[in-house]
């Protein structure tokens, strides 16, 4: 039974009240753009699946998908003073202001994900950082993620 992962994705990004993007990197730029950022909103990013076949006796029997989830930020509104994401902030105080906020959403939200969603189930997770990305400015804690559903 073919289901709608991005509609999951972008399901998850509305019940935490995140903007979202779903596309390839070289139109992420413009999709972020668009989006409004400034009072301390997140946004949510997905980046096209990679779909493999688990074929049993020439059937088709399960999908393995493979994916990038990036929450970003281009305001910090945990600081009493509030700041931008920008260039001269250095590793530490981006980490203080936004990634370290960051990483433990992006790890509630692919629990809910794949805990509230039936036939889907999380295989692999691979956690890391993007900083200063798109011209918008925006650090992010991306996730590389493994799933597995039926066909």
């Amino acid at each position: 039974m073919m289901i709608d992962i991005v509609q999951i994705f972008e399901d998850a990004a509305t019940d935490a009240d995140y903007q979202f993007a779903y596309g390839r990197r070289d139109i992420q730029n413009l999709e972020v753009s668009s989006k409004e950022l400034s009072a301390g909103e997140t946004v949510l990013m997905i980046f096209p699946f990679v779909e493999t076949a688990e074929i049993d006796n020439s059937l088709i029997f399960k999908w393995s998908v493979v994916t990038q989830l990036w929450l970003g930020k281009k305001f910090d509104t945990g600081v009493e003073t509030g700041t931008y994401a920008e260039l001269d902030e250095t590793e530490l105080q981006k980490y203080d202001r936004r990634l370290y906020a960051l990483r433990s959403a992006m790890e509630t939200m692919i629990k809910s994900i794949f805990c509230d969603t039936a036939n889907i189930v999380l295989t692999g997770a691979r956690v890391f950082r993007e900083i200063n990305q798109f011209d918008e400015n925006l650090d992010f804690v991306t996730a590389e993620i493994t799933f597995t559903y039926d066909s």
